[in-house]
């Protein structure tokens, strides 16, 4: 497959995910909470491993998405919540220092 139509289907899929996900945030509490364990395990994860497949490519977006499910199953509620959202802020930080490490070629 070509990497435009990837990025295509991967860019539709991600703005799909993510529009269960605004209705989610902007509609009031007590509605919310009826949807609030489908969205965090289905429609964020989703979106998570269409992004980062984007932007920092499929296994840094693997390891995001399996991090965010598996601390919001293992943990729970709102401590998992916040536990998943700091994972993700390790797995920039992590990314951004691998990166950094990595030696480049020298420019002829």
């Amino acid at each position: 497959m070509k990497p435009s139509i990837k990025r295509i289907i991967l860019r539709i899929v991600h703005i799909v995910a993510v529009i269960p996900v605004l209705g989610y945030v902007h509609q009031p509490v007590a509605e919310a909470a009826e949807y609030q364990r489908f969205t965090q395990t289905v429609f964020i994860p989703v979106a998570m491993l269409t992004g980062y497949w984007m932007y920092m490519g499929l296994v840094w977006a693997l390891i995001g998405a399996g991090s965010w499910i598996a601390l919001n199953l293992l943990v729970g509620g709102n401590n998992g919540f916040g536990m998943a959202l700091l994972a993700q802020i390790v797995i920039f930080v992590a990314r951004f220092i691998w990166n950094k490490t990595q030696k480049r070629p020298a420019a002829a």
